[in-house]
């Protein structure tokens, strides 16, 4: 059973949706197609209904079909020319040789710096003073001390017994001998010590250790003083 399509006239299926002439709507598929102007309209009612007869339907247009857009065309960009190749660069003439520098007259030959004379040496003492006023030559090995008679042999000295009433100094207590060119002081190991003033300033002597003397220097046996001059 086939059925015809309102606008074209072509015979379509009952559940076909579109004409496939035309490809106009004429309908849903199951359902009743609505009614069209000038078609008849359904009553509820069994009253028969006046028939008129339907006037077709313009055609409804369908949209044009897309061409496709000509692609742009190319245009290639027309050949460039190679740079001309630049000159080389024309040689520069070498610098003219300049002449030497005349040799200058010799300057004056400058003397020779005189060597400086050195400082002078300080005197070599020659003589003690004890406290007593007595004056020693420097010229033997002079052992001093509270009781110095039996330490003085290993020394090969002169004892000199000094006055120690507060007991502040060694039996053996400092030894002046000559030297080379010099006198030194040696304290050889007393229990308070020597000091050995020079100039304002008090040095300890280090024990066992000889000290060189110059003139003006004073030693310090606890109470006693030697002058050295």
């Amino acid at each position: 059973m086939s059925t015809q399509c309102r606008f074209c006239g072509e015979a379509v299926r009952p559940d076909s949706m579109f004409c496939p002439s035309c490809g106009q709507l004429i309908g849903m598929p199951g359902t009743v197609v609505p009614p069209f102007p000038g078609g008849a309209a359904s009553t509820s009612s069994g009253a028969p209904v006046e028939q008129r007869p339907s006037e077709p339907l313009p055609p409804v247009p369908l949209p044009a079909p897309l061409t496709p857009e000509p692609a742009p065309r190319v245009v290639p960009a027309p050949p460039q020319s190679a740079p001309a190749p630049q000159s080389a660069p024309a040689p520069q003439s070498a610098p003219a040789p300049q002449s030497a520098p005349a040799p200058q007259a010799d300057a004056p030959a400058q003397s020779a710096p005189q060597p400086q004379a050195s400082p002078t040496a300080p005197a070599i003492p020659t003589t003690v003073t004890l406290p007593d006023g007595r004056l020693l030559g420097l010229d033997q090995v002079l052992v001093f001390g509270r009781s110095p008679e039996r330490g003085a042999a290993a020394y090969q000295g002169v004892p000199l017994r000094l006055d120690d009433p507060e007991r502040a100094m060694s039996r053996v207590h400092l030894v002046l001998a000559p030297a080379a060119g010099a006198v030194i002081a040696t304290d050889p190991g007393s229990a308070n010590g020597t000091l050995l003033e020079r100039d304002g300033v008090q040095y300890a002597l280090v024990s066992g250790t000889p000290s060189a003397l110059v003139a003006g220097d004073r030693l310090l046996l606890g109470d006693a003083v030697l002058r050295i001059s």
